[in-house]
């Protein structure tokens, strides 16, 4: 059996095409096929991945992996964060209907041709990270299974989107809409976003044994432990709710319809979204002038960049009181 060279070149790069091709030498004969990619390093894995499939040993044959009973037990990992198995697991259930209106439900069928598929049927900045869950979903599977592949997510070549300015909610505006929460519970985790600046699944999960007299802790992302002050707003609405017991176990998307529904009847427009609360506590902290060193701490954000990032949304009509005063 006489043996085919591999190899990845650029054909057109003088004309400016930075296209990746795959080059095949058989016996003198050289043939061309477009990789999709312009980064090198995914051209060279890509190579990498056709040369182990090439040299794998005779007669072996690669076993059928089910999607459903393979997502099942990656969900059921110990090792897998409980904040990150709800949304990993909306993100691989909608990625096997679309495989099955693919009709594809073996993994190991899944290729990079699919995978460029899989991510042109998505919208919005989720996308990239709709396929890096799947990436890593499949990097999973292959090393459950010893699977000498590279996951076909690598040979995407994901769009840069467009960072999309977003509104937040003046001080005012979050009274209203806290004081119009249709449940005494809805409206105690709306007040915990809204006054104490904490996601979701940090407000749903805060337990009365975690209020420390005028403080309270919290566990954030990645499994961070803080201790944040108790405003006196927040001291007020915990008063009128009573105890926290273990927690406000809420649903994230119930809180989004009711959120929205009550943004409509109060006449407020805009993007409604849970995490608008905790956009607009970062935003009206930098309007008061709050240091960026106080509200990275009360944010607990890893990084100072990404406090800066939110002092650059403050409202249109702040930036002319300062360009005044200048």
């Amino acid at each position: 059996m006489e043996w085919k060279r591999l190899s990845v070149v650029q054909r057109h790069k003088s004309r400016g095409i930075k296209t990746w091709y795959l080059r095949e030498n058989s016996g003198g004969v050289i043939s061309y096929r477009s990789l999709g990619t312009i980064c090198k390093k995914v051209a060279e894995e890509c190579l990498q991945r056709l040369l182990v499939l090439r040299f794998a040993m005779p007669g072996e044959v690669l076993e059928r992996v089910p999607m459903e009973g393979a997502v099942r037990e990656f969900l059921e990992r110990p090792n897998l964060k409980m904040g990150s198995v709800e949304q990993y697991r909306r993100i691989l259930e909608h990625f096997s209907r679309w495989c099955r209106s693919q009709q594809v439900g073996d993994l190991l069928a899944i290729d990079e041709r699919l995978a460029r598929k899989y991510y042109a049927s998505l919208r919005g900045k989720s996308a990239w990270h709709c396929c890096r869950v799947c990436g890593c979903f499949l990097n999973w599977v292959y090393r459950e299974h010893r699977v000498e592949r590279v996951q076909p997510f690598k040979f995407v070549d994901f769009r840069r989107v467009a960072k999309v300015g977003r509104d937040s909610w003046s001080v005012k505006e979050v009274d209203r809409i806290v004081a119009a929460a249709p449940t005494r519970e809805m409206r105690m985790l709306w007040a915990l976003m809204a006054y104490a600046g904490l996601r979701i699944h940090e407000a749903a999960g805060l337990r009365q044994s975690d209020i420390l007299g005028d403080k309270f802790q919290v566990i954030g992302k990645g499994d961070k432990f803080a201790v944040l002050p108790i405003s006196g707003r927040l001291k007020r609405e915990l008063a009128r709710f009573g105890g926290l017991g273990d927690g406000l176990k809420i649903d994230k998307q119930k809180s989004i319809r009711e959120l929205k529904k009550v943004c409509l009847k109060l006449g407020i427009t805009g993007w409604a979204a849970n995490h608008k609360f905790r956009h607009s506590f970062a935003t009206n902290l930098a309007a008061a002038g709050c240091p960026v060193a106080i509200a990275m701490r009360l944010l607990r954000h890893s990084s100072s960049a990404m406090t800066l990032d939110v002092y650059t949304h403050i409202m249109p009509a702040d930036m002319r009181e300062w360009a005044e005063k200048v």
